[in-house]
């Protein structure tokens, strides 16, 4: 009996590969051409609703969970800057003030911005502070907000910054900034 020599292991380093890429390419070839470049654009195209607050819920539809600590539905801000705010994650006491702070890392500019915060019972009171800087601006609540009871009812509260619509409005005044919420007992 005649033996056949092994091939040389550099030939199976070569002939596999060579193998699995034809395999592949074969198994690609034939039937469905796939989609066209037109499709392909379409799928990759950035979705027009993603990051534009003018497909936002309404501002009196936010509503803060103070289980994932989160405002929904979701909002995005269109006002230039990177906010960051603050408020209570610890229950406060209903004889007791919520220390409530908005700033913009980035000082993009000083402006006015309008605080509301909806109450358990679905009442809003609103005030305003002034933002300079990268430092923070902050409100007391009930203390610094005119027409809001003297004490705070048991419940979760909703807080909301939006940039004011002052005398010398711009395009971003009025609009969402930011959500935040404290609860209360």
């Amino acid at each position: 009996m005649s033996e056949f020599p092994a091939p040389p292991r550099s030939l199976w380093r070569v002939a596999l590969p060579a193998a699995v890429i034809g395999a592949l390419a074969l198994s690609g070839c034939g039937g469905d051409p796939g989609p066209s470049k037109e499709e392909l654009e379409s799928m990759v195209a950035p979705d027009d609703t993603s990051g534009n607050g003018a497909n936002d819920p309404e501002l009196a539809e936010l509503r803060f969970d103070p289980e994932t600590v989160t405002c929904e539905p979701s909002a995005n801000s269109t006002v230039p800057g990177a906010w960051q705010t603050s408020a209570p994650r610890k229950k406060v006491a209903d004889d007791a003030q919520a220390e409530l702070g908005v700033r913009d890392t980035e000082k993009t500019e000083d402006r006015d911005v309008v605080v509301q915060v909806l109450t358990p019972a679905e009442e809003r009171v609103e005030a305003e502070t002034a933002l300079s800087g990268d430092e923070w601006a902050t409100l007391a609540y009930p203390e610094d907000f005119p027409d809001a009871p003297g004490s705070l009812a048991e419940g979760t509260y909703t807080v909301i910054w939006s940039a004011s619509a002052g005398d010398d409005a711009d395009e971003d005044s009025g609009t969402f900034i930011s959500c935040d919420g404290f609860r209360v007992g």
